[in-house]
């Protein structure tokens, strides 16, 4: 059998899908706090960001699926010397170019340079966590074993560090340190939740009920994403996007019913030689999109091309279809860099 037979192509069309509504994303909430709250471009930016809440969730379940296949050889050598330092390179290359151009165009001259280069810029912040995954890899790939033991850290978990802590913000539970430290520890981490739900819900097939079940939670939960952002802005009087969080409950339900959804569609289909090298190209470039996106938003946020300044409506479409081709562009010509471009990109 030859290698594209092999190739799971519908995490490569998840992957790409999950970037490009990153970038949307991206555009679309990070003007939350510079608008007036319930505002008419509040509401816009909410729309939009209720919509595409799902991708971290997506993104974790996409590497557990493929690193805790008990049959997939992973060693810790090859963790630590592929996986962890790839991750790192790029966190710290970037940490620095950001830091750098957050520095010299006045963005953040409040907070100091060697602060924000160890910090790393806000959406960076996903490199420390999947490093941390990466690192308690053998541990997870024992509880992987089985389809049991897959199911039992992804339900505990699911229920302490996702469930808890949303009922936890939304008012319903009380305020407990316990509660909130939950999502913090290990393997009842929201995070790893997700991660052992990539391999539960590639590896178990659902009925055509339980399917439908699951899309019909998962558009009751993208509404309550949408209402509960509102909701949770008019208790405080500012806004929260708490119901938006890449370890929220409703996010992850988001989340799921995609992965499962896609994994039908494209069961069992043959895909053109054409279509397979367009999706090995796209989705070998999303990981440089995700590092390279934000600066792109921000030099154009710099020169008032900005939903704040002109109509949300049409500024956020606008700005989406320049930066997602740039993004990929820009990731492609860094790729072609020798030695380097594949450890930063």
């Amino acid at each position: 059998m030859s290698t594209m037979k092999k190739r799971i192509w519908y995490w490569d069309i998840l992957r790409i899908a999950a970037v490009i509504c990153l970038v949307l994303r991206h555009i679309s909430t990070a003007s939350f706090d510079f608008v007036e709250p319930l505002g008419a471009k509040w509401w816009v930016f909410n729309s939009y960001g209720s919509l595409v809440a799902w991708m971290v969730p997506v993104y974790l379940m996409l590497s557990g699926a493929s690193f805790l296949d008990p049959d997939k050889k992973v060693s810790i050598k090859s963790i630590w010397s592929k996986n962890i330092l790839h991750m790192f390179i790029a966190f710290v290359v970037w940490s620095i170019l950001y830091a750098i151009y957050n520095h010299l165009s006045g963005q953040d001259v409040q907070t100091d340079l060697i602060e924000m280069l160890f910090t790393g810029h806000f959406h960076l912040w996903f490199l420390p966590m999947i490093m941390g995954i990466y690192m308690l890899l053998p541990l997870f790939r024992i509880a992987s074993r089985t389809i049991k033991g897959t199911a039992y850290v992804f339900f505990v978990s699911l229920l302490l560090s996702v469930t808890f802590p949303m009922l936890q913000d939304l008012g319903w539970m009380p305020d407990s340190e316990l509660i909130t430290g939950m999502n913090n520890v290990g393997f009842i981490s929201a995070h790893v939740c997700f991660f052992f739900a990539g391999w539960l819900f590639h590896k178990v097939d659902l009925t055509k009920g339980q399917r439908y079940l699951l899309y019909g939670i998962a558009i009751i939960a993208t509404i309550a994403v949408f209402t509960g952002t509102w909701a949770l802005t008019v208790r405080d009087g500012a806004h929260n996007e708490d119901m938006q969080s890449d370890s929220n409950l409703l996010t992850g339900i988001q989340g799921i019913a995609l992965f499962v959804l896609v994994k039908e569609l494209c069961r069992g289909k043959e895909f053109k030689p054409e279509t397979q090298n367009a999706l090995r190209f796209y989705s070998s470039l999303t990981f440089g999109v995700y590092l390279v996106h934000v600066m792109l938003i921000a030099l154009l946020d710099r020169f008032g091309f900005s939903p704040i300044i002109y109509h949300a409506g049409w500024m956020i479409p606008l700005t989406f279809f320049l930066v997602t081709p740039l993004s990929f562009l820009i990731t492609w010509i860094l790729r072609k860099i020798p030695f380097v471009g594949k450890f930063i990109t």
